[in-house]
């Protein structure tokens, strides 16, 4: 471990966010960011380059100017009981400092702080996180630069419910700012990113109609792109690692939507959330069914 000195804690810990490839743990107990712009700068940078964010904070009902920040600022979190800790992770290496994230920590206060310098510190840090940490539930904003959020878990009841009347069982999750649904055929991810709700399918093809999927794919995307008015594409297979009975359909909506993240989802547009993601896998799942039936 090396040592960092007081006065580069804080250049250290937005030196690890620009660094960051494909995601960041920010663990404060305390953070005060939203005047503190350079902070912020790196924050939306995270997001232009879609990395993965996760923020863990203490579970105090004295904690409320925490809340307030990251939910003015449409950031998810998650509230950890009796939280202390203070560390600060991206997928190379780690910071444990005594410095939470407040602007006048940054300004006023004597920290100390030590960054990993070899894997084996670096996954003895990420396996205290996963032990002691990564065990909160995920807090859900009820405002958005002011304006109402919708209720999260509503969402996905309305969802499931509505699939269900069209005669499919489905499971919902969330996961790496993602919805994830199962409806047993196929997978589906929902995330919103750069103003546009994107929906990606996993379909199984059974291996004897996979070429013939295949060659067909491109009407497969017309034909969901027109029973869904999204701009539809279809891959045949999941990259890096391609899977023989998996092709892959991604959906963009062409309308632009103010919610930032699908954790975020202003009230004004839930609807429209879900209106869009119902008829992407109504049409979805039963287009690839009556390919398959007519393939066989």
């Amino acid at each position: 471990m090396k040592l960092i000195k007081p006065s580069e804690i804080s250049a250290r810990i937005l030196t690890l966010l620009d660094e960051s490839d494909e995601r960041v743990i920010i663990v404060s107990p305390y953070m005060k960011i939203s005047k503190w712009y350079k902070f912020m700068n790196k924050v939306n940078g995270l997001k232009t380059r879609r990395i993965l964010i996760e923020i863990y904070v203490r579970d105090d009902p004295d904690n409320t100017a925490t809340y307030r920040d990251l939910d003015q600022l449409a950031l998810e979190y998650k509230k950890i009981p009796h939280l202390h800790s203070k560390l600060y992770l991206n997928e190379r290496y780690g910071i444990i400092t005594s410095m939470n994230l407040l602007l006048s920590s940054e300004i006023n206060s004597l920290e100390i702080g030590y960054a990993t310098e070899t894997w084996t510190e670096y996954n003895d840090l990420l396996g205290f996180y996963h032990r002691y940490i990564h065990i909160g539930e995920p807090v859900y904003c009820d405002t958005i630069a002011g304006r109402p959020a919708a209720d999260l878990k509503e969402i996905m009841h309305s969802i499931r419910e509505e699939l269900k009347r069209t005669a499919k069982n489905s499971w919902l999750w969330l996961a790496e700012n993602a919805l994830h649904i199962s409806t047993g055929r196929n997978n589906y991810s929902v995330s919103i990113n750069d103003g546009y709700l994107r929906i990606t399918a996993c379909l199984r093809i059974a291996s004897t109609t996979k070429q013939r999927s295949i060659q067909r794919s491109s009407l497969i995307a017309k034909k969901v792109g027109d029973l869904t008015a999204m701009k539809v594409d279809m891959h045949p297979g999941l990259k890096p690692d391609p899977k023989p009975d998996i092709l892959q359909l991604s959906g963009q909506a062409q309308h632009t939507l103010k919610s930032t993240c699908i954790t975020g989802i202003l009230e004004a547009e839930a609807a429209y959330m879900m209106e869009s993601v119902i008829r992407f896998i109504d049409a979805t799942d039963d287009l690839v069914f009556q390919e398959a039936f007519n393939s066989s």
